[in-house]
């Protein structure tokens, strides 16, 4: 562990656990406390963890910004947490948690972001939980978004959620990737940590809406709006003014906000897309002749430039691709269900996506639908998912381990 200075803005590296004797009321009262409606500390009216409930609980971080995960298993847990000093950014990777808030309740399933705002007062209850997390603090927040010149609300600073087309490209988690393993490290603090801060800070208000903002329109829904209109028109390929147009955004104005949030160009954001669509029809079973008619369909003209792309992103050739989505079965019929279950199980690369779910999906007994996996694949339905997974993201969460 490396000694503290003047410059650390309270930079600290714990771990919690009920194996080392951590009470998990008192981690409650101490990592979520903040402040009532006249600055004082708020009091937790509620917090437990039923007995048999392991759990670990580690952060790094400084006073404006800290990574956090939870695990926890063997038992349930929940509690109340008051208005506070962070924003609470987070998203499961196992388990299922609600949340009740005064005009609202959310069940929160695996893989999609959840903000919970810093001035929300909440309920929740949560079994069996594997949780990553970002606490940025509102004053930080406020500061970032200044810099940016972002118009933000005179009282509290309220989120709403991620737009869908923005929330399954995992803006934040490919950043994470990025800046996650020099974050871990206990020799940056000072302004390298505040620099990296400041990128996730601002991916946070590039992709979250903020309300109140009077006529200023966040900028999540110009990147929303982006997407939206590449998604629409990816066939036409559509130049860059176009895009920026239709997002309300000047054309540098465009490449930079893609750059920081997504870390591509609009032009390679629509690449991307249309050669995601080249995947979708190939897996559903095109005639073995037919590469490159998709590919042509999609605007990609280069039959050797197509394939050095397709061949990047993922991994194998498109003849490969068909191949696979297509039974060796003696009728030379396509296996569908199989098709159908890859399908579904690219759909819901990141939110839960059980073996029961893909084979109801397929309209099978997950059993048979392992067989089948094996006999067409050579592979398994979980395994394939790990693979996609694995492909999708730019990097794993870091090690909690001091």
């Amino acid at each position: 562990m490396v000694p503290p200075t003047d410059d650390d803005n309270g930079f600290r590296r714990q771990r919690f656990t009920d194996a080392g004797g951590a009470d998990y009321t008192a981690i409650f009262r101490s990592e979520y406390s903040g402040r009532d409606d006249v600055g004082a500390t708020a009091t937790v009216t509620e917090a437990f963890a039923t007995e048999g409930t392991r759990y670990e609980y580690f952060l790094i971080g400084d006073a404006d910004l800290t990574l956090r995960t939870m695990n926890a298993h063997g038992g349930s847990r929940g509690g109340v947490i008051g208005p506070r000093d962070d924003h609470v950014l987070f998203w499961l990777q196992q388990g299922r948690l609600e949340m009740h808030f005064a005009d609202r309740s959310r069940v929160i399933e695996p893989g999609t972001p959840y903000i919970a705002s810093a001035s929300e007062a909440y309920r929740f209850a949560s079994e069996g939980t594997v949780y990553n997390g970002v606490h940025i603090s509102d004053a930080f927040l406020r500061k970032t978004a200044a810099e940016l010149g972002f118009r933000m609300p005179t009282g509290p600073v309220l989120f709403d959620q991620q737009d869908e087309r923005i929330a399954r490209h995992g803006p934040l988690r490919r950043l994470l990737g990025e800046v996650s393993p020099t974050l871990m490290d206990d020799r940056v603090r000072g302004a390298m940590r505040t620099a990296l801060n400041r990128r996730l800070a601002t991916v946070v208000l590039d992709t979250f809406p903020v309300r109140d903002r009077g006529d200023d329109v966040p900028t999540a829904s110009r990147i929303r709006d982006a997407i939206a209109f590449i998604e629409e028109h990816a066939r036409d390929r559509p130049s860059v003014p176009a895009i920026a147009a239709a997002a309300g955004l000047s054309e540098r104005g465009l490449q930079e906000v893609f750059a920081r949030t997504l870390g591509v160009t609009p032009n390679g954001f629509l690449r991307d897309h249309r050669l995601d669509e080249v995947r979708r029809e190939l897996l559903r079973g095109a005639s073995p002749n037919s590469v490159l008619e998709v590919a042509r369909a999609w605007r990609f003209t280069n039959p050797s430039r197509f394939a050095l792309a397709y061949r990047a992103r993922f991994g194998e050739d498109p003849s490969a691709t068909l191949r696979a989505s297509t039974s060796q079965r003696p009728d030379g019929r396509s296996s569908w269900r199989i098709r159908r279950a890859v399908a579904y199980i690219e759909a819901h690369l990141d939110g839960a996506c059980s073996v029961a779910d893909i084979a109801a999906a397929a309209g099978l007994r997950p059993r048979r639908l392992q067989q089948l996996f094996r006999e067409e694949r050579g592979t398994t339905p979980s395994a394939l998912l790990r693979e996609l997974r694995d492909r999708r993201r730019s990097g794993g969460w870091p090690d909690r381990r001091s």
